[in-house]
């Protein structure tokens, strides 16, 4: 058995406060084995949605299985020190609240709650296997990689098309989109790859404002150049605005006074802007205003489901009930052909309180207040921190832009925050390493 603890070495700041924290077991270090397993899950992550389905399970379905399997043969000890951690107990108490509504629901369809359970356990695995900073490490060049392979596909199959074309406006930037990627394969989730270029781009920028990272500081730069790139070149405005502020909030919480930071995001601005088609720019509008008669999908499914807000805020129509029946009867269903295409509200938290209404909404809301008490603080002392910082707050807003709040992408960083908070930082405060700019400053360590 690999996780067999050993005691944490005793050492202590320079104000005398001891490291270790709390009087806990340290565990194993990571096998390069568990490292290659959080690499891969990463990088063969958007393949999800183009490897044909087996049985109706996915390919992450059966490397998230393989990941389960690897934590209950190999890692039993650790998975007992980490199932009950807060956020997983918030996870739970969703799961038994929205089972109950969808039970009370006409139409109880079971799908969604049971994919979300999965995203919990997956989520579990990556927490326990993220047990120092070499699987974390090994986790974040993971979102690089991945990020890289899907920016030269979608610059392989759409810059030269878009680089040709003109839009004046929002509709006849999504025509040229679908002329782009829409008969291509990657026109299956093409929203989804953009916002992985987005979070990979995140990663490449938080490690190159490492001192200990100085002779790849150019190297991270392009690729974060290159990235960034790649996720506007589908057009997406979600990861458009998921870019912005996740850049932001890396940099507010390295600090705005660095020179370094300051250049290095200019450098990304300014490639952005000279290399990005300049009709990519003309979709990066929002309006509830109808042209040529018919208002954009997005406002559309928002201002309905503002509309029927009294029908679903108590209790909520059931998810079963939403895409059998009531979503079609409510003005959720588009035409398409001969037939009616519903769609969800590209939005979890509005997807949650008509499925469940509000109780099911607060229950959700406090997992996230759970994600956002386990951050660690003083983020921006190290790289790995900072990268994870950014990488929660994509995700955070990818979840206002997405029905499918039990997607893989919430699970590995959920995971990946857990598991660095629980082994890496468990006094909850970020610690300086060598050769950062923090590294001959004292510490003062609280719980």
């Amino acid at each position: 058995m690999i996780d067999r603890p050993v005691r944490l070495d005793q050492r202590t700041t320079a104000s005398g406060a001891s490291t270790a924290g709390r009087d806990i077991l340290s565990q194993p270090r990571t096998t390069r084995i568990e490292q290659f397993l959080l690499l891969i899950s990463m990088v063969l992550m958007p393949l999800q949605d183009y490897v044909p389905a087996v049985a109706g399970m996915s390919i992450m379905f059966f490397i998230y299985s393989a990941l389960a399997a690897y934590v209950i043969v190999m890692c039993p000890r650790t998975l007992g020190k980490i199932w009950y951690h807060p956020v997983f107990i918030a996870a739970y108490a969703f799961i038994v609240v929205s089972a109950l509504l969808e039970y009370s629901s006409p139409l109880p369809k079971y799908e969604d709650i049971i994919r979300f359970a999965q995203m919990v356990g997956g989520a579990m695995c990556v927490a326990v296997l993220c047990r120092d900073r070499l699987a974390l490490n090994a986790s974040l060049y993971g979102y690089i990689a991945t990020a890289v392979w899907v920016s030269v596909v979608l610059f392989s199959t759409g810059y030269e098309a878009l680089q040709g074309m003109e839009a004046e406006d929002f509709n006849q930037a999504s025509k040229l989109r679908g002329q782009a990627f829409g008969d291509k394969p990657v026109g299956a989730n093409i929203n989804g790859l953009a916002f992985i270029c987005a979070q990979g781009a995140i990663v490449a920028f938080a490690l190159s404002l490492s001192d200990r990272f100085k002779h790849l500081r150019i190297p991270l730069s392009g690729v974060a150049s290159f990235c960034l790139i790649g996720s506007f070149l589908p057009m997406s405005r979600g990861a458009a605005a998921v870019s912005l502020v996740s850049f932001a909030v890396v940099l507010y919480a390295y600090g705005f006074r660095q020179a370094k930071a300051l250049i290095i995001a200019s450098i990304l601005g300014m490639g952005i802007y000279i290399v990005v088609p300049d009709a990519v720019w003309s979709r990066m509008v929002y309006s509830t205003e109808a042209q040529d008669g018919k208002m954009e999908s997005r406002a559309r499914l928002y201002t309905t489901a503002l509309n029927r807000l009294p029908e679903y805020i108590v209790t909520g129509v059931g998810a079963g009930n939403f895409w059998n029946k009531w979503g079609y009867e409510n003005g959720f269903a588009t035409p398409k052909g001969d037939n009616y295409e519903l769609k969800g509200v590209h939005n979890s938290l509005l997807q949650i309180t008509i499925n469940w209404g509000v109780l099911g909404l607060l229950m959700f809301l406090c997992i996230i207040w759970c994600i956002y008490r386990t951050v660690p603080l003083r983020c921006g002392r190290d790289e790995c921190s900072l990268a994870l910082l950014g990488i929660l707050v994509s995700v955070g807003l990818f979840l206002l832009q997405t029905h499918g709040f039990y997607a893989k992408q919430f699970s590995f960083s959920v995971g990946l925050l857990v598991g660095a908070r629980q082994w890496i930082w468990p006094n909850g405060v970020v610690s300086a390493v060598e050769g950062s700019r923090y590294s001959s400053a004292p510490i003062r360590a609280s719980s």
